[in-house]
Formats: structure tokens, sequence, C-alpha cells
């Protein structure tokens, strides 16, 4: 019974003394010591773990980079033993921007991690000159290789205007050939373009196409012959002309050997003409009198 009490009473006072030991200051501060680092511990770890997450992101970035740099490089070295189109550039030109864009913007995220960085060791500070020196090197490719394309774009410029300049003047001289061609068919229609007028003595002469120079002298054409109505023909094409009469007579001047008048199956006179240089050589207006 007594060993029971004494118990009691140790543990007692051990509580007691537990109490008082709380609810010291000295207690108190090393607890509170105590807190205060393991909130920077932890506020230690956070860093590092954000740091490491932004080193492994751009690691990441940068192993993207290397393979569309690699991807670029080996695109414009075939496309540069053949002539790319506008189209193809353009996609060069935007694959190159989205590459110096990425460089610029792992740049500045490396920036960042520096300024967050308060405690810099020298393997932070060599990995973040290792890839910093690693995006510069990536920029100056990224720059020849925007000055590759740049060059072929200008040269693809230049030889689309030598083209353009090529097909105006093929057009300029088509254009001028049609023209020729034109000018010569039609000097060639005028040159053998002639005319011919058939009508009674009465029309004739209401049509002033003929006039007499006496009594008993033989109708003959007259100067304005030509403001007639005659029928225009190509000397080449019609040889012969139907004179709708059964009676006529040829008033204009032509060679009498160079044609002949025949009569059709009706009795109706026809033109035959047989030396088509001749008969047309010296007038291109052919007058035929006739009788109704």
């Amino acid at each position: 019974m007594k060993r029971v009490t004494l118990l009691s009473i140790v543990l007692g006072s051990i509580a007691i003394l537990s109490g008082c030991v709380e609810s010291s200051k000295k207690y108190k501060t090393l607890l509170a010591k105590t807190d205060s680092l393991t909130a920077v511990a932890n506020a230690q770890n956070a860093e590092m773990e954000s740091l490491l997450a932004g080193l492994n992101e751009i690691s990441a970035g940068m192993q993207s980079i290397r393979e569309a740099e690699h991807l670029l490089a080996i695109q414009s070295e075939t496309d540069g033993k053949k002539n790319k189109t506008q189209e193809q550039i353009a996609v060069l030109k935007n694959d190159i921007q989205s590459i110096s864009d990425a460089i610029n913007g792992y740049k500045e995220q490396i920036a960042r991690l520096e300024a967050q960085n308060k405690r810099q060791s020298a393997e932070f500070k060599k990995l973040i000159a290792n890839l910093n020196a690693e995006l510069e090197k990536s920029n100056q490719q990224i720059q020849q290789l925007n000055e590759q394309v740049s060059a072929q774009a200008k040269e693809l410029g230049i030889k689309t205007q030598q083209i353009a300049d090529l097909n105006q003047n093929v057009s300029n001289l088509q254009a001028e050939s049609s023209s020729q061609k034109e000018t010569i068919v039609n000097q060639d229609k005028t040159l053998n373009t002639v005319h011919y007028l058939l009508g009674s003595r009465k029309e004739l002469r209401e049509a002033n196409v003929i006039s007499r120079q006496g009594i008993f002298c033989p109708p003959i054409v007259s100067a304005q012959a030509q403001n007639a109505k005659f029928t225009s023909i190509d000397l080449r094409e019609t040889t012969t002309i139907p004179l709708n009469s059964k009676k006529a007579k040829i008033l204009s001047v032509h060679p009498a050997d160079s044609y002949t008048i025949a009569e059709d199956e009706n009795g109706m006179q026809v033109l035959n003409i047989t030396n088509t240089a001749a008969f047309w050589k010296q007038t291109k207006y052919l007058v035929v009198m006739i009788n109704e």
C-alpha cells in the first residue's frame, strides 16, 4: 500500500514538473525556434523542388530545340539543292521564329530561376552558365538559318520577277505577232479583194457607174463607179460569176484572153475567169451590163 502511494506521488510530481516546463519561457522560445527552422526547411525544400522542376522543364525544352534545329538544318540543306516555293519558305520562316521565341522564353525563365534562388552554389551557377551557353549557341544557329532562308527568299523573289518579266515579254511578243499576223491577213485580204456589179443600162446609169461621151459612142465606166454598191469577192476563191442574163457585156477593162463567157443549162451566161492575175491586173472593179 505504501508502494502504491509512493508511485502515485512520483507520477504526480513528474506531471506537475512537466507542466511547469511546458509553461516556462525557455521552453516556449525553444519551441518557436524549432517551428521557425521547420518552416524555413519546408520553404527551402519547396524552393528546391520548384527550382528542379524549372530546370527539368528547361532541359526538356532544350532537347526539343536541338531536335527542331537538326530537322530545320536537314530541311534547309535538302531544299537548298532545289528551288523552294514561297509557301515552303514561309513555313521555314515560321518554324525559325517559333524556335527563336522559345529560346528567348527559356532565357527569361533561367533569369527568373537565378533571381529566385538566393543561395546559388557553384554547381548551380555552372549549370545555369551551361544552359545559357547552349541557348546562345542555338540562337546563333537559328540566326544563321534565318539568314540562309532570307537569302533564298530574296533569290526566289528575283527569279519570280525575272519569270514575270519573261512572261510579260513573251506576252508582248505574242500580242505583237498576233497584231502583225492580223495586219498581214488584212493586207492580204485587201490585195486580193475585187468587186463586181451587174446591172441594166438604166440601173448602171442611175448609179453613175457608166457614162456616154457621145450619141453613137458606147457607154464607158465612169470615174464615180467605185461609189456604187459593188459585190466584193476574193479573186483567189472566185473564178466563176453567174451573170443571170442571156445577154451580157463587160464594160470594164479586162484582157479578152483572160476570160470566157459561156451558157449554163438554162441558157444564162456565166463569166469564167481563166487567168486571174491578168483579168484583174488593170482594174479590180468589174462592171457588166446585162439585158433583163
